[in-house]
């Protein structure tokens, strides 16, 4: 160990067990990600995973956590610990192998995760690819075992040393709030059970303005089982649940933690290229402002004077935020639609503004505040992860939903596109003069996602189950960043089947996929074209000028396209399509328009169609994105 190290750890005490649950139930409980908005079980998971490296950071939190367990400070605790093996060295196995052991010895269960690389290619950026396989095999690992809350080392000097790096890039404002101790995995956003999903809740509007899904075909999604209450409003199915990553010890120095491992005889490795100042430009702000030697920097930039400026930014997000609140109760969401994506919401008029008390004396404030609020309504609908676009894009486009005087509202007003959202001005259906209605509608805006770019449309295969399966369906994937996605081959029976999970043998099953394989058969989802609504329009047609009335649900689907997601919109909703392949050539057959619960053919028309031996029917179940609830209420949708 350096002798730096050691010198550190001299003058710290270790750190107890009650004093890490103390401040691991803090992070826990100020977190929203934690909770989910709930005010009740805000109590620590019980079943903890632990991402151990083998240095003294991961060893002391290994051994807390084991403190955690013997002393029955958490009912019912379970840890898992696991190492990452690279695969990068010669002995990255053997240092895995030997620090799976210390665990072990310890008392704890301990899991080795071997990181698979790509055969046949050098990968360019190997830190950041290195990073995005082990947090997608620790993620996996976790789902896996049904743990929630995966634990890191991080500590105080990190958080210095981070913070103090981006304010040598230049960051600002939330960028100088440091390591958050509770956070998603952006490495993992997409795989279902680990990133935002793995469970469902139901999204209920206040009252019959958000246009609830109704059932428009025989299908039965999962939005609409849940929505069957008698007395309530059908809901939309939101995706909840994933794997946290949680920093207890980032209110600990580094010399707490080396205190720790050599108080209780704790083995664990050292990487003497951390501390040479020459590598990387994080060892050399580390070397900086090490405590164990002289100050080199000026008092502003040394360790107590950036923890101090990390809770200055914690305070100044959290002000924007009550701010931006105040604002959002100042909106109101006349329509959510998840199942088109889209929303109509009135903007307050400057008047309202001024009573959602905006700190007015800084205009460059006021702004900040304005697109961190249009931030988070365009993320409701947004095909882009959490905080995606930084707010200073939304800065010149605040005004045009928050005019700040009545002079100042655009007399005409245009289309615009921001945070992946297209901002239309509402148009009122009636033309009558009514005064009112003007100055009701006056600041009110159709938003829906932006259209696709030129052979940028997102298009995704939905892989059927393997025979060993018990499940029927496909494995859920993400569409679009929008939509979680999953749907299932099965016997068709001339009729449809109440319970989607029952009454097919295996036998039945297999003899679907069998043939389903042989045909060369896939599922699609992508996006509805110009092209489908022709066929749906044929469809309704028919062979003769009679067969139009004989198709009255499509006649619906279209109408419903019409109000819901009028414009270009209708072609950012996703299309369930069979694809067959032969000769090179694929054909693509629209089945359904699975968020609006619309099935378009029957069995017997894919079976044409797609030219199949037997028939077949299509059943699918969907899932919005995981949302923040919040702006959901401020406006007066939920």
């Amino acid at each position: 160990m350096a002798a730096s190290c050691l010198s550190r750890q001299l003058s710290h005490k270790a750190i107890t067990a009650s004093q890490f649950l103390e401040h691991f139930q803090r992070a826990w409980c100020e977190s929203r990600l934690s909770w989910g908005g709930r005010q009740t079980n805000r109590h620590i998971p019980s079943n903890l995973g632990l991402a151990v490296s083998g240095g003294a950071d991961s060893m002391a939190l290994a051994f807390l956590c084991k403190q955690l367990q013997e002393q029955n400070l958490v009912d019912g605790l379970t840890v898992t610990a696991f190492v990452v093996d690279h695969k990068a060295r010669e002995e990255s196995s053997r240092e895995a192998r030997n620090v799976a052991t210390w665990l072990s010895d310890m008392g704890l269960q301990a899991q080795i995760l071997e990181l698979e690389w790509p055969q046949g290619s050098s990968v360019s950026a190997f830190e950041t690819h290195a990073r995005r396989l082990r947090f997608q095999a620790l993620g996996i690992a976790c789902r896996d075992r049904r743990i929630s809350a995966l634990l890191m080392g991080h500590h105080q000097d990190d958080n210095v040393e981070t913070t103090l790096w981006r304010l040598c890039t230049g960051a600002r404002g939330a960028g100088l709030a440091g390591i958050p101790p509770i956070a998603r995995i952006p490495e993992c956003h997409g795989l279902y059970g680990v990133s935002e999903s793995g469970s469902l809740a139901i999204l209920r509007p206040r009252d019959d303005r958000a246009g609830a899904p109704s059932a428009l075909s025989g299908n039965t999604t999962t939005s609409q089982v849940q929505g069957k209450d008698e007395g309530k409003q059908p809901g939309f199915s939101m995706a909840t649940g994933g794997i946290l990553l949680c920093r207890p010890l980032l209110a600990f120095p580094k010399a707490s933690l080396l205190a720790t491992c050599h108080q209780h005889r704790i083995p664990y490795v050292s990487d003497p290229t951390n501390f040479d100042p020459t590598l990387t430009p994080r060892n050399a702000i580390r070397s900086l402002v090490s405590p164990s030697s002289p100050p080199l920097l000026p008092r502003a930039l040394q360790a107590p004077s950036i923890l101090s400026l990390i809770k200055s930014s914690h305070a100044l997000i959290k002000d924007a935020i009550a701010h931006s609140n105040n604002l959002l109760s100042q909106c109101r969401l006349l329509d959510f639609n998840p199942s088109t994506g889209t929303m109509r919401i009135r903007f307050p008029s400057p008047q309202q503004q001024r009573q959602s008390q905006l700190p007015t004396r800084s205009p460059h404030l006021q702004t900040q505040i304005q697109s961190l609020t249009l931030r988070r309504i365009t993320e409701l609908i947004s095909p882009h992860p959490h905080n995606h676009f930084p707010l200073p894009s939304f800065e010149k486009f605040t005004t045009e939903v928050f005019p700040s005087s009545p002079s100042s509202t655009p007399t005409n007003r245009l289309p615009f596109t921001l945070g992946g959202i297209m901002f239309h001005p509402f148009q009122p259906t009636s033309t009558a003069p009514n005064q009112t209605n003007n100055i009701r509608n006056e600041n009110t805006w159709l938003l829906t996602r932006q259209p696709y770019m030129r052979n940028r449309a997102p298009s995704m295969t939905l892989q059927l189950p393997s025979p060993e399966s018990e499940d029927i369906y496909s494995p859920w994937k993400l569409w679009d960043n929008r939509y979680w996605v999953r749907a299932a081959v099965v016997p068709d029976k001339g009729g449809l089947v109440p319970d989607m999970c029952a009454h097919y043998t295996q036998s039945e099953l297999d003899e679907v996929r069998r043939c389903y394989d042989a045909e060369g058969l896939s599922l699609v989802v992508r996006p509805l074209r110009q092209s489908d609504l022709q066929a749906i329009r044929g469809m309704m047609d028919g062979q003769g000028r009679g067969k139009k009335q004989q198709h009255p649900a499509l006649a619906a689907v279209l109408k419903r396209l019409a109000l819901e997601a009028p414009g270009q919109a209708r072609f950012t909703v996703p299309l369930l399509v069979g694809q067959k392949t032969s000769g090179g050539n694929a054909e693509q057959v629209p089945l359904a328009l699975p968020t609006l619960s619309c099935r378009l053919l029957s069995a017997s028309q894919a079976q044409s169609l797609l030219q199949s031996s037997m028939p077949w029917t299509v059943r699918w179940q969907w899932m919005y994105k995981m949302i923040d609830q919040d702006p959901l209420k401020l406006m007066g949708w939920l």
